[in-house]
């Protein structure tokens, strides 16, 4: 038999580790670029901005590889500041950029925001700092134009009473931590408010004495029980999520004319006659009550009389569940409009902060 053909392969490259890019070198700009828009760049190092200095307005580095908040020296007048979604470990060396309205370093690895009590960013409205390794709020109180504070998966345990000095904040955003208590100090102008997936099993009088103009609530994923007789004072509610809690009962608050849309699903109500109390609330377009065991998931006859109990007490609503209902979609297949009734399942509720 004839010998086999011997195979020789070529040596291996050498691996010299992932590859970086350099701001100003590998992303060229100009001196009189307003703006630096880049994401998923693999930038390592923050460098070369004096180049364009003070001309700077915005800069938003987003899924890089950047390390340390750094050489920032020149661009005095950052109004925009972005680094989601990096490897920063602290906040520093941005006391100077007093201009700033709107500062964000979400999805990195802080883990204290003591440092920002030294800045005094008077003109600063926006601050995210979601998905980091917080435990404590803090260093933000003298931010008093901020309008929107995201702190959402930290692990942040309570809300400081020093927060009430952020009269003009209208969204907190705290889910996906590890509160146990939802008392708020008084902000009177606070619109939107998410506790999310926290350890919650108790209402807090006090929460609704003290940011009475909610518009959306979200408290869904804690172990909260059934509506206490206080949320009456939330009349210009919009959205409520209670979604996966201990809820047993539907409450009637007839005082919740603006009610457009209520979450409830996977809780614990077992008597569908409590479908009847959503007729109270004159302005509601959307329900979710799904996996409650007065849904009868799996069971067609308890299914059918489900929507049937709700629809004879909300005969307009616009989506139940994941259908929307009363509503015509066009499709267009090959150039030509057919219209159908939109009993097939509906896009998911739109994203929410944590």
């Amino acid at each position: 038999s004839g010998r086999r053909a011997r195979v020789e392969l070529p040596p291996p490259e050498a691996d010299d580790g992932p590859t970086f890019y350099r701001l100003g070198i590998d992303y060229p700009f100009e001196p009189t670029d307003h703006e630096i828009h880049i994401q998923c760049g693999r930038i390592k190092k923050l460098e070369h901005l004096d180049a364009v200095g003070a001309n700077l307005k915005t800069l938003i580095l987003v899924a890089s590889c950047i390390e340390r908040i750094e050489n920032l020296d020149t661009n005095i007048n950052l109004e925009h500041l972005e680094l989601y979604q990096n490897s920063l470990k602290k906040i520093e060396n941005i006391g100077h950029l007093t201009e700033l309205t709107s500062l964000d370093f979400s999805f990195n690895k802080i883990r204290s925001c003591d440092s920002l009590g030294a800045c005094q960013f008077n003109k600063l409205e926006r601050l995210y700092l979601s998905s980091n390794k917080i435990s404590e709020i803090e260093g933000v109180f003298q931010f008093e134009k901020l309008k929107l504070l995201e702190f959402g998966s930290n692990r942040i345990r309570s809300v400081p009473q020093e927060l009430g000095r952020l009269v003009n904040l209208e969204e907190l955003w705290l889910g996906k931590n590890k509160i146990v208590s939802m008392a708020l100090p008084p902000l009177p102008a606070l619109r939107h408010l998410s506790l999310q997936s926290n350890r919650l099993e108790t209402w807090d009088a006090s929460l609704f004495q003290n940011a009475p103009g909610l518009t959306h609530a979200y408290f869904g994923h804690n172990n909260l029980p059934d509506l206490p007789e206080e949320f009456a004072l939330l009349t210009t509610l919009r959205e409520l999520d209670l979604a996966a809690n201990a809820v047993t009962l539907i409450k009637p608050f007839p005082q919740l004319v603006a009610l457009e849309e209520l979450w409830v699903n996977d809780n614990k109500i077992t008597d569908l006659s409590e479908v009847r109390n959503l007729s109270v609330f004159p302005a509601l377009k959307t329900v979710y009550l799904e996996r409650n065991p007065m849904h009868g998931l799996g069971n067609e006859a308890m299914e059918a009389r489900y929507k049937e109990e709700i629809l004879a007490a909300v005969p307009n609503l616009a989506q139940l569940d994941a259908t929307r209902l009363n509503s015509e979609i066009k499709v267009i297949t090959d150039g030509s409009e057919k219209k159908s009734s939109a009993f097939g399942s509906a896009e998911a509720r739109g994203p929410r902060r944590a």
